[in-house]
């Protein structure tokens, strides 16, 4: 299982950045994302508040594509802990309120089960992700 759920995860990002390419994100959650999934995110960014379902992750995709421009999400590692897979994360785009480009780091813990995304928890640091699925650094 573990091995399928990093390659889950790598097809995800790959798929997800095309998305974020041609704002067609409809495929790409029912690819890989269960109906009843949960996003909690880190709270670095304004929008910290859980979301539920398809429809929470397309009103985090879209808080997100109206804050940047050309906005990407660039996977450092894949670290497998089992059903979860651990992803720090690099983000970012061109903000709309500046013209600036900028970054993001954040971790992503993906939770699976019957070869779909079930959870997305997403914390600042990957100390905190790490030590959220019982492994350390």
């Amino acid at each position: 299982m573990s091995q399928e759920n990093l390659e889950l995860a790598r097809r995800g990002y790959e798929t997800l950045n095309e998305a974020y390419k041609t704002g067609n994100f409809q495929d790409a959650l029912e690819r890989f994302c269960d109906p009843g999934i949960v996003l909690t995110p880190s709270g670095i960014l304004p929008e910290s508040s859980q979301m539920q379902g398809h429809g929470g992750l397309v009103r985090f995709i879209t808080l997100q594509t109206e804050a940047f421009e050309d906005f990407w999400v660039e996977p450092q590692a894949f670290i497998d802990a089992g059903d979860r897979v651990v992803v720090p994360v690099r983000f970012g785009g061109r903000a709309h309120h500046s013209g600036l480009d900028v970054e993001f780091e954040v971790v992503h813990v993906l939770t699976a089960r019957d070869g779909k995304w079930t959870r997305v928890d997403m914390y600042p640091t990957k100390s905190e992700a790490l030590d959220a699925v019982g492994l350390s650094e």
